[in-house]
């Protein structure tokens, strides 16, 4: 949807007498509820949305105050290139900002404070970490840019390790800011890895250049906005409402959603469905099973499999059809899926944020995600301005995760999932060069909340195309599958715009609506694109011909710039 075909489509033909039943409150589930009210033209009191918390937003959450601490389970990173989710964004007003939608609050807050990243890897406690020029081996780059040719129906259930040499995933400069940026280990997905390659490729890793953040957390920010903006309009929401199945027949070629059994406080429930009734389902969630812990208690995984919210719902569904995907592809080891964060409230000790500040050239909000290349937790960190509408200015917070739970910190010698919260605050001030006297101190004046997430990065298992369902699978015809765990083709999985993407997706085919979808952008078709990623490769502030000669690969490199030349279609 470029410009020309962001039209005001007539409404579908019987769009008035259908219903939707929206299962999921995070993103995905919100978005739907815009794109068929605001797009679709459906009257918004015949839209429920069902959600198992008490709030809405998902893993967009945010929550707390300066007495017990403000709290995040995580954050994502956004990119301009979010189309999907900055169309929903220029729709919604503000709630902290008068006058302004989302769009244009985060627009403005972006401009005062850019990201740019100047102290990207940290290694030696507080040392700038450079591992030279060249951010990665000859070896590495030919298999990368080989890797960009590579159709992904041929790296079905490979993983990165399979594709990369060992070096790449212990010496490479690349590696490291590349895996923190994204939340990539080597036995994570290929497939999507290599999406993550292509769809920011302009994105310089080693500074986080053209990273966005939200003027304040994503709940206050976005999920928030968007709750407000749909109940004012008149849809319903279901909080509290536990959906244990959704029932489905085939008959004559078509997939029908014929039933919907729910609990509540007032016991279980049974809804029966029509053709009319459009379910909109996101059948997993980064967040399910969170655990919690604080300043002086241990978080643990949650591994119970019998209980798993919509991932059960999922199991269920897919155990009576194949077309509804392989939830165990994603689920089964949580060893591989599952990593804990950590947030962080300061108050009266400004000691480490002026250290960082004066040792990075970063202020707060500007230098993005810090990776501590030798901590044996692979710890990761951000330092944030005023992230909570009511935040004092002298209170300070932090948020970051580490990506291994099974090695003992060098200052806490204790594996991560047996840490407190204080504890784990105080493995990081140790990387980041702080002392014993002041790690005490600026322990004592903070408030520390940590969650244990099985599924967090479950998405990235190595998996088949097939392993996740379409948005819309083929036959159904009131049936739709949102979110992270629906195949949205060509899109990253781990983001805020999969799941807006996928929710327009099923809002408009589900309903009729006669609207071009938004195109997804393909930058590494762009040849200033392919010659920044080139340069990044190579260690290279220009490129010439001789360059090109002696870079590993070169056939390679002809025939990618033979397939980006070969994109432009004739009309």
């Amino acid at each position: 949807m470029r410009n020309y075909a962001r039209i005001s489509a007539p409404p579908p033909e019987g769009i008035e007498r259908k219903r939707a039943h929206i299962v999921g409150g995070g993103i995905a589930g919100l978005a739907a509820a815009v794109f068929l009210v605001d797009d679709a033209h459906m009257p918004a009191d015949r839209i429920t949305l069902y959600e198992a918390l008490d709030v809405t937003g998902g893993a967009l959450d945010g929550a707390g105050d300066q007495q017990t601490g403000y709290t995040a389970r995580g954050d994502r990173e956004q990119h301009e290139s979010m189309e999907c989710l900055w169309y929903l964004c220029g729709k919604i007003p503000s709630l902290e900002s008068p006058g302004m939608t989302i769009l244009d609050e985060t627009y403005e807050s972006n401009v005062q404070e850019p990201i740019n990243a100047k102290f990207r890897l940290m290694a030696n406690r507080g040392e700038r970490y450079s591992a030279g020029a060249e951010l990665m081996s000859d070896e590495d780059r030919r298999r990368m840019i080989k890797l960009w040719l590579t159709p992904e129906e041929k790296l079905e259930n490979q993983t990165l390790a399979d594709w990369f040499t060992p070096d790449f995933f212990s010496k490479s400069a690349f590696w490291y800011v590349w895996s923190s940026m994204y939340a990539f280990w080597p036995d994570h997905a290929l497939i999507e890895g290599r999406r993550y390659l292509l769809r920011y490729s302009e994105i310089n890793p080693a500074n986080l250049h053209g990273i966005l953040h939200y003027k304040y957390n994503q709940y206050d920010s976005v999920a928030k906005p968007i709750h407000v903006w749909l109940e004012r309009h008149g849809v319903r929401f279901r909080t509290g409402t536990i959906v244990t199945d959704i029932e489905t027949a085939d008959k004559d070629g078509e997939t029908l959603a014929t039933g919907l059994k729910f609990r509540d406080a007032d016991g279980e429930h049974r809804l029966r469905l029509t053709r009319d009734d459009l379910v909109f389902f996101t059948n997993g969630s980064l967040v399910q099973n969170s655990t919690h812990g604080d300043t002086n208690t241990v978080t643990k995984f949650d591994r119970n499999a019998a209980d798993r919210g919509c991932f059960t719902v999922w199991e269920k569904m897919a155990a009576r059809s194949p077309k509804f995907g392989k939830p165990e592809v994603f689920l089964s080891n949580v060893d591989r899926s599952g990593w804990i964060s950590y947030y962080v409230t300061i108050k009266g000790d400004a000691t480490f944020f002026d250290y960082m500040e004066a040792k990075t050239g970063n202020a707060p909000n500007t230098g993005g995600l810090t990776a501590i290349v030798d901590s044996p937790w692979r710890l990761n960190f951000a330092l944030f301005s005023k992230t909570f509408p009511d935040q004092p200015d002298a209170v300070q917070t932090l948020q970051g995760y580490a990506q291994i739970m099974t090695e003992p910190g060098s200052y806490i010698k204790k594996l991560m999932p047996e840490c407190t919260g204080a504890e784990i605050f105080a493995e990081l001030l140790y990387h980041c060069g702080l002392d014993d006297d002041q790690i005490k101190s600026i322990v004592s004046h903070s408030i520390v909340h940590t969650y244990a997430m099985p599924y967090i990065v479950a998405e990235f298992m190595p998996r088949r195309v097939s392993d996740r369902p379409k948005v819309i699978p083929d036959g159904c015809v009131n049936l739709a599958f949102l979110g992270q765990f629906a195949e949205v083709p060509g899109e990253v999985v781990f983001t805020t715009e999969c799941s807006v993407r996928s929710a327009m997706m099923a809002a408009y085919g589900l309903s009729g609506l006669s609207k071009p979808m938004i195109p997804l952008p393909e930058s590494y078709f762009d040849v200033r694109v392919l010659a920044l990623n080139l340069k990044i490769m190579g260690g290279k502030e220009e490129l010439t011909p001789e360059d090109l000669r002696a870079l590993p690969a070169s056939e390679e490199i002809v025939s990618l710039i033979s397939q980006v030349l070969n994109s432009a279609k004739l009309p």
